[in-house]
């Protein structure tokens, strides 16, 4: 080492105030070279990890990290903490003394050589480091003739007695200088200016409002989500193994993965709240501030939708946000009231797309998990008509046929059996064992009911609602409309499908075949009129 070097690195100790005795220690060329790590960090990484250790070194003093001092005068860059110190020594080695524990960033002493050597290549070279008697002034080596890397060269010193820490660049980089004034919100600390009013602490996850339009979530003090259009505060101060486990390999601590962000929201929702249902209040605010991101969606509120276990969907604080100005798409995944295969069925999803078209006319569809939220979705619609329906058939507004009405059907399907025996036999009444199809059939007094029947039924049902006055009517009247239910019935599918208009046509054009015997039924049919 040169003497000109440890020269000139003396001359700019002493050009700082306070420091008027300089002693070289030692010189020590490390393995890292200039070359080292794949991707070179940016501005905001460099200043984010060189304040991580002055943040790390206020919590291993149990104090304030307002003890942080940053300062961009004069074409130099000075983050001072007058009451910590630090083993300088320590930036010479990888590895780290941090333990998983502790509520440290650091975990592998890598981040300040990256550091040092991502300055190097913005050409910012000799950052010195200070700690009460002891500086460290970190060069960089001439090439080496075999390999052509330059390493790092830690160049220690003692000085006089300065009041705690200090990292001190010497710089014409205005981005840099703004990384290092924005550098301290990467943090969290209850002086953040993005931190608001609090608005919830539970099992050491903190939430607060954000004073940006914009939201963080801050993992164990350290800023690693943007949440995008919800002035929302999270910081998860434990460390939760969901997390630990994928951003095991995240050495350089960049933004989460959307994967570790799905987790960090469900850690939120279920372990930082001592349930949903109980902290109305907050998940409204997040609702509410949030509305831009509602047509679009957001992973926030999907998690909250998701661990609510809709224990929210009839809250009147939450539906008088949304008003009647909204609809929920429809998902299977966001009910429990509807098997897989009704869910599949053709009455369920016509009656969906039928009332999702004329909805979307004045009101805007929402994703499915608003639901959850008390945002009607048209399947929602649909078992709750079907719910009201299935009251109002237990409450005695239908009934089993009479005699002499299921003796009018036994000739209806005697009618048809004439007509086509092969579907008629689907359908056998005579010998139970052979039919495919055990329909059954009751009678209705309301025609309203009956209306609501049509819109809510499910085809793959059995049961055949009929009005008690179409026993009544002419046989071309109760004849088309038994066929029309019968193929319903058979088909599963619901008026427009393929499947009912298929088995329809056929019986259509079957009966049109053999009018001659349809006429013969239809003259017999005032026999069995009730």
């Amino acid at each position: 080492m040169t003497d000109k070097i440890i020269e000139k690195y003396q001359n700019m100790l002493t050009d700082l105030p306070n420091v008027n005795k300089v002693k070289h220690v030692e010189s020590k060329t490390s393995n890292i070279t200039t070359s080292w790590g794949a991707q070179p960090w940016d501005e905001l990484m460099v200043s984010r990890d060189i304040l991580a250790n002055f943040y790390d070194g206020c919590i291993e003093a149990k104090l304030s990290i307002d003890n942080v001092k940053i300062s961009t005068k004069n074409d130099q860059i000075i983050v001072s903490s007058p009451k910590t110190k630090f083993a300088l020594r320590k930036l010479f080695f990888l590895g780290s003394t941090k333990t998983e524990k502790e509520d440290m960033i650091g975990q592998h002493g890598e981040g300040y050589k990256m550091s040092v050597v991502s300055l190097a290549r913005m050409s910012i070279y000799d950052p010195i480091n200070i700690s009460g008697s002891d500086a460290l002034i970190v060069g960089v080596g001439n090439k080496c003739e075999e390999t052509g890397l330059r390493p790092l060269i830690f160049h220690f010193f003692k000085i006089n007695e300065q009041n705690g820490s200090y990292f001190i660049i010497n710089t014409l980089s205005d981005k840099l200088k703004k990384a290092f004034e924005f550098g301290m919100l990467n943090f969290f600390h209850p002086k953040n200016k993005l931190v608001g009013s609090p608005l919830s602490e539970y099992n050491e996850i903190e939430c607060y409002q954000s004073t940006s339009n914009d939201g963080v979530g801050f993992y164990r003090g350290l800023k690693r989500i943007d949440i995008k259009g919800i002035p929302i505060i999270i910081n998860i101060k434990k460390p939760y193994a969901a997390i630990e486990k994928l951003s095991k390999m995240d050495r350089d601590r960049q933004a989460f993965s959307q994967k570790i962000q799905s987790n960090f929201f469900n850690i939120f929702c279920r372990s930082g709240f001592y349930s949903l249902a109980s902290n109305v209040d907050v998940v409204h605010y997040i609702l509410k501030s949030s509305k831009k991101t509602w047509k679009k969606g957001a992973p926030l509120l999907a998690s909250l939708a998701r661990h609510s276990y809709e224990r929210l969907k009839n809250n009147p604080k939450l539906k008088k946000l949304f008003g009647k100005d909204y609809i929920s798409e429809s998902k299977f995944r966001y009910s429990t009231s509807i098997t897989w295969s009704d869910w599949y069925s053709n009455s369920t999803q016509g009656y969906i797309l039928r009332r999702d078209k004329a909805q979307r006319k004045t009101k805007t569809l929402l994703p499915s998990y608003f639901s959850a939220f008390g945002v009607e979705s048209s399947l929602d619609a649909f078992l709750r008509n079907k719910e009201n329906t299935e009251k109002r058939i237990k409450n005695k507004k239908t009934k089993d046929l009479s005699s002499k009405e299921n003796k009018a059907i036994d000739f209806l399907f005697k009618a048809s059996r004439s007509m086509s025996p092969g579907f008629a036999k689907l359908f056998n009444r005579e010998n139970e064992e052979d039919n495919l199809y055990d329909v059954k059939f009751k009678k209705i007094f309301c025609k309203e009911l009956l209306g609501e029947l049509k819109n809510g039924n499910d085809y793959n049902s059995k049961i055949i609602y009929l009005h008690k006055d179409l026993f009544k009517s002419n046989f071309g009247r109760i004849f088309s409309i038994f066929l029309h239910e019968l193929s319903h019935a058979s088909s599963g599918g619901a008026d427009g499908s393929r499947e009912f208009s298929d088995c329809l046509t056929f019986l259509l054009e079957q009966s049109i075949e053999k009018n001659k015997k349809i006429n013969l039924y239809a003259k017999e049919w005032n026999n069995y009129r009730v």
